[in-house]
């Protein structure tokens, strides 16, 4: 189709041409036929000239024929075909993850890194208590006791028999005191006269040459019941025993123990 409408205008080109050719020749053949013969004049009345110059015979100027212009064909500018702009397909965009809450973990704690086992104490032997009686006879042991019984509480009474085994099957041996503390506190017993020789009394725990009576005023708490120590004094108020610990339950505020230097 596109080689037809191109070789078109040489086409008609080609018709306008033939047919100007053919105005051409009508036009020729037709001024031929309508001159008229000439009259004929004798030659002797012809008044000749010396010389005839035949007059050239000039032919008709051809009228130039439009040339046809042709008329441009509009080209058939292929149009072009809209493009399928390909639209991007929708990509499937992959859903998040679901995001995992972390579990939280356990704070951790600064667990002490193991020591050393402590060194194994060594036999570090204890040193001796100071010996009270150092360089004193210290003659007394107790033998009896201690006991206590119940007086209510009212009062603290000591009951001691200071004896010699050794002398008569146990002799009172007189001049003897003591003194002594409760839970640290000291104890009022200078007050306390000295045992009696010879003498024995017949108590509520036994047999007795020596007793001193303390009030609740004069007791550390007010009350008899605590932790004693006490020692006897000679008549020169030397040591003359060894520290004696014991423990008065409540209300059980009479003590009774037995001496002994034999």
């Amino acid at each position: 189709m596109t080689e037809q409408r191109r070789s078109f205008p040489y086409l008609l080109i080609g018709v306008v041409t033939l047919i100007a050719i053919l105005l051409v020749l009508a036009l020729l053949a037709r001024g031929g036929q309508s001159t008229e013969p000439a009259t004929e004049t004798p030659i002797s009345e012809a008044a000749l000239p010396a010389t005839w110059t035949p007059t050239p015979y000039q032919s008709p100027t051809p009228t130039p024929l439009p040339t046809a212009t042709p008329t441009p064909i509009p080209t058939d500018t292929p149009t072009l075909a809209p493009t399928d702009t390909p639209t991007a397909a929708p990509t499937d965009t992959p859903a998040p993850p679901p995001t995992e809450t972390p579990t939280p973990l356990p704070a951790a704690t600064n667990t002490p890194r193991p020591t050393k086992p402590p060194a194994k104490p060594t036999n570090t032997p204890i040193p001796p208590t100071p010996d009270a009686c150092a360089g004193l006879p210290c003659k007394f042991r107790v033998t009896q006791g201690p006991a206590f019984a119940d007086n209510g509480g009212a009062e603290l009474k000591f009951q001691l028999f200071f004896i010699h085994s050794g002398v008569d099957g146990g002799q009172p041996q007189g001049s003897y005191t003591i003194r002594g503390s409760k839970d640290g506190a000291a104890l009022p017993l200078e007050k306390c006269k000295p045992s009696i020789a010879l003498a024995r009394a017949q108590g509520t725990l036994g047999e007795y040459n020596f007793e001193c009576v303390l009030s609740l005023a004069e007791l550390p708490g007010n009350n008899v019941a605590g932790n004693y120590t006490i020692h006897v004094l000679d008549g020169n108020g030397n040591r003359d025993s060894r520290d004696v610990n014991f423990t008065v339950p409540p209300n059980q505020g009479l003590v009774w123990m037995v001496f002994d230097q034999g």
